[in-house]
């Protein structure tokens, strides 16, 4: 019995077979896919369009090479972005939003004299010039009485150094009421003055 060799259409394995199988069509042994046993020595056969379909196999595979390469590629060049690059929060549309603090509650300015407000002083003379006060003014912007209110007054000279004091007394003060008060001063060097402290009795 004598063999021949041939060729799978779908493969291209080597298949060996008896010479009078030839025209017969077989399952191939290497693909499985059925082929016609052709001998080398004569005219190949497409049956079915073999030599299309292996190159729509081939060309399949490559692009799906290409395609898994560039997936690859993407991965790799989205995990090494800088932080500049990655979506910020604003970005983020699932982020809750939060209240806005609220700003802290404004300190109150210093009331050292509870409720005893003082207006600028000055220096006015009477008569012929010989008395001289310490003239201004002390509102009770408190609520109640106030009682044996006593106004400390400092005098300066022309460089603004201390050289003396002068005092004014009331016995009571209204609510929301004005004192005009007025304090001797005797020391004649006397240039201005400044106010030096309010106090009330006990």
């Amino acid at each position: 019995m004598s063999y021949s060799r041939g060729v799978c259409e779908h493969c291209g394995g080597h298949i060996e077979f008896p010479s009078e199988g030839a025209g017969q069509t077989i399952p191939c042994p290497h693909c499985q896919w059925k082929t016609v046993l052709t001998p080398i020595h004569a005219p190949s056969v497409e049956v079915g369009g073999g030599a299309a379909s292996r190159k729509c196999i081939f060309l399949a595979l490559g692009i799906a090479s290409i395609v898994a390469v560039a997936a690859g590629a993407g991965v790799f060049f989205w995990m090494k972005r800088t932080p500049s690059e990655l979506p910020t929060p604003q970005q983020n549309s699932n982020i809750v939003a939060t209240a806005p603090i609220a700003a802290p509650n404004p300190v109150p300015p210093p009331d050292p004299w509870h409720g005893l407000k003082a207006g600028p002083i000055s220096l006015e003379k009477e008569g012929d010039g010989r008395l001289v006060y310490a003239v201004g003014v002390v509102r009770n912007t408190s609520t109640r009485q106030r009682f044996g209110v006593k106004v400390d007054v400092d005098v300066l000279d022309k460089q603004g150094d201390k050289i003396g004091s002068a005092t004014d007394y009331t016995q009571v003060m209204e609510p929301g009421k004005d004192w005009k008060f007025k304090a001797m001063v005797t020391d004649r060097k006397a240039a201005k003055v400044k106010l030096a402290d309010i106090k009330e009795e006990d």
